[in-house]
């Protein structure tokens, strides 16, 4: 596959621009100009370009009471597009979306473990395709492939021999270098809970904090942390790794609340539900079941949240899940209350708030990154 065209990374001004239109959706030149404080030819030259660049649409023109009528301008959906890659421990997800956001087209394999020659197959079929349904003009619009994966993959228990030594074969594969080479695009790959986070940002915190500590729910416990509306990544791109916080027992808080252990409970259970397809009237139905675990979990992240609050004193923990929404509701509840029997003297109390991603903000986080790069 070979590719002619790749974007440039926006001017900062440009960035800044399509940021404020994307959280605005849409907004008119003065009103984008006063935000970033641009003069009126700035903003003029910088829109220009964009809308050149068919980055930016314009919406019909708005009457004011004086003047002349004002022209919103919003993201061309069309403008942009990235690959986003969720490798998961028992599923791989493949997803297109476009400079809106907007999920155009997906697809995913179940596995036993993430096997590399699995994944290879996987998106040997499925990146061209995807390429093709996109059609001729608009495929030479991806502007690259993020991939939002757990690290040290080859640290994780296999149930046999087979599958520890497919495990360990991640420790020595270059993925960044091996996607770059096969399919030509620029690769930018994440831990899979900063990704998460950043699909929070990109299409929820709808309470606009600044600073907050993002909270997952699925396999493992995991997490990210947010200064000043920015993901923090830490050194190692592992910041926020609550999971392997200690409580007072010296257990590792990634060993309370695994999702995995849940689904275990159905199977003992002969349920035939699955804990990532979870519905909101299953949850009901068989809801003294799962309550035990959702109160382990709340223990757990109440524990991740006052440690979180002694180093960062932020604003908000934003909790979000595969889980249907009334359990994430339940569990928001079951947070405050065990937070409230833990000894905070000291500490200010912060919003706990449940996020907007579920299920998808891994794999919709993949491919915000590519996304940010270029363009936010």
């Amino acid at each position: 596959m070979k590719r002619s065209l790749l974007p440039t990374r926006r001017s900062n001004n440009e960035r800044a621009i399509l940021s404020l239109i994307r959280q605005c959706e849409t907004l008119p030149k003065a009103q984008i100009a006063k935000a970033l404080s641009l003069s009126a030819q700035a903003a003029t030259v910088n829109i220009n370009k964009l809308e050149e660049d068919k980055l930016l649409l314009r919406d019909a023109p708005v009457k004011g009471r004086v003047g002349q009528p004002s022209v919103p301008f919003r993201l061309n959906p069309d403008g942009a597009f990235s690959f986003g890659l969720k490798i998961g421990r028992r599923r791989f997800d493949l997803i297109v979306i476009d400079l809106q956001s907007t999920q155009r087209a997906s697809v995913s394999v179940e596995v036993n473990v993430p096997n590399i020659d699995e994944l290879k197959a996987f998106l040997k079929t499925n990146i061209p395709q995807l390429l093709r349904e996109l059609g001729c003009d608009l495929s030479t619009r991806v502007c690259g492939l993020g991939v939002a994966m757990p690290f040290d993959i080859w640290h994780w228990h296999a149930e046999n021999p087979e599958q520890q030594a497919q495990l360990l074969e991640w420790q020595h594969f270059d993925l960044k270098t091996y996607l770059e080479n096969e399919f030509e695009l620029p690769v930018y790959i994440s831990n899979d809970n900063n990704a998460a986070c950043c699909a929070e940002l990109s299409l929820g915190n709808r309470q606009n904090y600044s600073d907050f500590l993002y909270v997952y729910l699925g396999a493992f416990l995991g997490g990210a942390v947010v200064i000043n509306r920015q993901l923090l990544e830490g050194k190692s791109g592992n910041a926020g790794a609550i999971g392997s916080m200690l409580n007072a027992q010296h257990e590792q808080l990634l060993t309370l609340c695994s999702l995995l252990e849940l689904q275990k409970q159905f199977d003992a259970a002969q349920l035939n539900l699955s804990v990532y397809q979870l519905t909101d009237s299953q949850f009901k139905e068989h809801y003294a079941l799962i309550l035990p675990w959702l109160k382990k979990a709340a223990e757990a992240i109440s524990v991740a949240m006052h440690h979180s609050l002694s180093l960062l004193d932020m604003q908000a923990v934003v909790i979000d899940s595969p889980l249907p929404k009334d359990a994430l509701d339940v569990v928001r509840q079951l947070t405050l209350e065990a937070f409230a029997r833990l000894d905070s003297r000291g500490l200010r109390l912060c919003d706990v708030s449940v996020g907007v991603c579920g299920e998808k903000a891994q794999s919709i986080g993949s491919a915000q990154l590519a996304l940010s790069h270029h363009y936010f």
